[in-house]
């Protein structure tokens, strides 16, 4: 889905690398020596390694983002059916507690995949939700020892989808910091540059550097699409979410 990035790296390092096969053509001879190729090749070498291992974190940094999102919407829906459990606990005058929960829980969904389609979500709406289920569990009067245990588990577990929600809705603002993007598309933008040099320009050549850029491309790609768990190709799953609300029914 997002293909932005992608699209700017490809540019850049397949740009660089043909940029390159130019230069060598119009370098003087004595550039084009083994002792100016080796020390070329051994000066890039570093900026190789450094390019992959920051790759390299950035992709298991932005699949941790995809692993805790999946982790916390488990989470959250398993708090929703418990808590739809407890409230049917007390019978009928829960009934509009059950109402608002199964309405939040359908904002909620609405709310979190909306990401990516232009939509600035207001979580206020679904705090606001939260507060008033709490509120009027409060306000019942436990009548046994099962009845207060009931209260009090429903409490906690309001708490809890308070908590998670918001961890949700901070994780949504959690993005790769940009120069991070940057400072690797110059990395291997330099690296293809400098093979570009003493390659000869031929359409063998040229197809390789092109697979480089494109497969480069890619797995910048894949980071950003990991970095919004909620959109994308590769998201979280809303399946846990509409199996609660499916539970929630009266």
């Amino acid at each position: 889905m997002y293909t932005g990035i992608g699209l700017v790296a490809f540019s850049f390092i397949f740009g660089s690398g043909i940029a390159g096969l130019f230069l060598g053509k119009i370098l003087p001879k004595d550039h084009h020596s083994d002792a100016t190729q080796r020390t070329v090749q051994m000066a890039m070498s570093t900026v190789g390694i450094l390019a992959a291992l920051v790759l390299g974190l950035l992709i298991a940094s932005a699949k941790g983002n995809l692993d805790t999102g999946n982790k916390e919407i488990e989470q959250f829906s398993t708090s929703l059916i418990l808590l739809d459990r407890e409230a049917v606990h007390f019978g009928a005058e829960t009934k509009p507690i059950r109402d608002l929960l199964r309405a939040f829980t359908k904002e909620k969904i609405d709310q979190t995949w909306t990401e990516g389609t232009g939509t600035i979500a207001d979580h206020s709406r679904t705090v606001q939700m939260l507060d008033e289920i709490q509120n009027r569990l409060r306000g019942f009067s436990a009548q046994s020892d099962a009845d207060r245990f009931a209260q009090n588990a429903a409490l906690s577990l309001v708490a809890d989808l308070k908590n998670n929600s918001r961890v949700l809705a901070v994780q949504q603002g959690n993005r790769t910091s940009r120069p991070f993007f940057i400072v690797m598309i110059f990395w291997l933008s330099v690296l293809l540059l400098s093979y570009g040099v003493f390659a000869p320009p031929n359409a063998t050549v040229i197809a390789a550097m092109a697979i480089t850029a494109f497969s480069i491309a890619v797995a910048m790609n894949l980071i950003v699409d990991m970095d919004h768990p909620f959109a994308g190709y590769i998201n979280v799953s809303k399946a846990p979410m509409q199996q609660a609300l499916e539970q929630m029914k009266p």
